[in-house]
């Protein structure tokens, strides 16, 4: 079956090779020696993770990988990632008020933890659970749009928000389907980091 590639997705890409175009720029600036400055390191860097950002959706989808590069990096641990992204001062999702003990455990600060509860958009609470009443649902709604309407209000110029999830959790994966949307309400794609199992952390 052919697959049609939508017309924000194209805009994407192309805005990508405009960022490849950057670092290519950065680094002929750095010829012959190919030794970064200060200001060049930060605008490498910066275009680095505007890249990875922009691409991780389509490699997501259609690559069939569940997780971004940073979860099977050879060279470090996710553990170790995951910190280097609090570091950062990113803003992290997860689906489980349990799942934020672990995080904590790492020293990751609980004011830069977003914890949805569940999914994060209402109409999928029926996926999890098609028998929830009409009123459960109203109450449901309203704690989805808090939280949608809480990352609409973030400054996210400066960040990232970064969705750790579990593989096989089911509540998870109806977040990660609705990766693309999430990014839209930010202004800028999710980083995804995925774990077999929220244990990998006390590695």
């Amino acid at each position: 079956m052919s697959q049609k590639i939508k017309i924000e997705n194209i805009k994407t890409l192309l805005s990508a090779i405009d960022n490849l175009i950057d670092i290519k720029t950065i680094i002929r600036k750095t010829v012959p020696t190919y030794e970064l400055n200060e200001e060049l390191e930060n605008q490498f860097i910066s275009s680095l993770k505007t890249l990875h950002n922009k691409l991780n959706p389509f490699f997501s989808k259609y690559l069939q990988i569940n997780a971004n590069s940073m979860a099977t990096s050879p060279s470090a641990s996710i553990k170790e990632k995951i910190i280097e992204l609090a570091n950062q001062k990113n803003l992290f999702l997860i689906s489980a008020n349990s799942s934020k003990k672990a995080l904590k455990n790492v020293g990751i600060d609980p004011r830069f933890i977003i914890v949805s509860g569940g999914p994060l958009f209402s109409e999928d609470y029926t996926v999890v659970n098609p028998s929830l009443s009409e009123n459960i649902l109203i109450g449901i709604k309203s704690k989805c749009e808090r939280i949608i309407n809480q990352l609409k209000s973030e400054d996210w110029t400066k960040k990232d928000l970064v969705f750790i999830f579990e593989k096989e959790n089911i509540t998870d994966k109806l977040i990660l389907k609705r990766a693309e949307q999430i990014s839209k309400i930010i202004g800028k794609n999710v980083v995804l980091v995925g774990l077999g199992s929220w244990n990998e952390l006390e590695k």
